[in-house]
């Protein structure tokens, strides 16, 4: 059950692109809301202070393991736009939700 249940009133043609986009990812409109919430809102937890925006190369990321070491630590990581890492590139952290890292490619 949900920490805290709450009225919201939207104007049908923001329901009826939302509730698009929610089909098109197979989630409800709920939880597709819940998620866009939780997205743009900052969470300033230690791991979004410190880390994102943190650089790091490709070198440093060990896609057998799944692992990217930042700052001395080794977290799991999500890949923005790509299938691979490129050991030659740089990387950038865009996103830390507790040790999973959303990273993707400098261009």
């Amino acid at each position: 059950m949900a920490d805290k249940m709450i009225a919201l009133r939207l104007d049908k043609d923001l329901y009826d692109r939302i509730s698009e986009d929610a089909s098109r990812e197979n989630r409800s409109v709920n939880n597709y809301i819940v998620t866009k919430l939780s997205e743009a809102v900052p969470t300033n937890n230690l791991e979004q202070r410190q880390i994102v925006g943190s650089v790091v190369r490709g070198d440093k990321i060990n896609m057998a393991n799944d692992l990217i070491e930042v700052k001395g630590i080794y977290y799991r990581y999500d890949l923005l736009a790509n299938d691979t890492v490129n050991e030659t590139r740089n990387y950038q952290v865009v996103k830390a939700a507790g040790n999973i890292l959303t990273i993707q490619e400098l261009k």
